[in-house]
Formats: structure tokens, C-alpha cells, sequence
């Protein structure tokens, strides 16, 4: 598996040096990887749950993306400031502690 995340937006923002930090699972311990997994399906319950109520997002406010590639699969989580939910939060903060650009 391989997760991708990437920021868009925000104040003074610099699309160009905007690149995408990007964590493939096989490069982690066992211990790790089987975080990654919980959090990513902590991620997508949560979504599930809130899809009724999105939010616009906010002036000059960051919007996040996270990509998960399965296989030649692909799906999408969204967020955007103000209101990041918290196991999205959790699985952004995990991505940026271990991935690279």
C-alpha cells in the first residue's frame, strides 16, 4: 500500500514546492505497518460516517488529501481547515512522521 498526501491552500501558499510526502507500507516494520492499517481504517469509518456533512472549508484554509494506491486500485480521503476530523488528523500526522517527499 502506498499513501500519498497532499496539501493544497493556505496562506502564501507555494504550489511549487507543494510536493506530496508519500509512505509506501513495505518500507515499514511489521509493528508500523499494522498501525498504518488501523489508522487508515479508523480514517475511512470516519468518513463513512460524516459523508452527509461536508464542509466547505475556509478562506486561505489548507486542504488535505490523502491517496491510498492498493494494487492498480486507488481511493481518496478529503479534509480541509477548519475542521480536520481526528482519525484524519491521526493518519495525516502518521504519513508526515514517516514518509518522505
Amino acid at each position: 500500500m502506498l499513501i500519498e498526501l497532499k496539501v493544497d491552500g493556505g496562506f502564501g501558499a507555494f504550489p511549487g514546492l507543494a510536493k506530496p510526502i508519500k509512505l509506501d507500507s513495505a518500507s515499514l516494520a511489521p509493528e508500523l505497518a499494522a498501525e498504518l492499517q488501523r489508522r487508515l481504517d479508523a480514517a475511512e469509518a470516519e468518513a463513512r460516517q460524516r459523508r452527509s456533512g461536508k464542509s466547505a472549508g475556509v478562506p486561505d484554509g489548507r486542504r488535505y488529501r490523502l491517496i491510498i494506491h492498493v494494487d492498480s486500485q486507488q481511493r481518496q480521503l478529503d479534509a480541509a481547515d477548519p475542521s480536520v476530523p481526528p482519525a484524519f488528523a491521526a493518519l495525516m500526522e502518521f504519513v508526515k512522521a514517516h514518509g518522505r517527499r
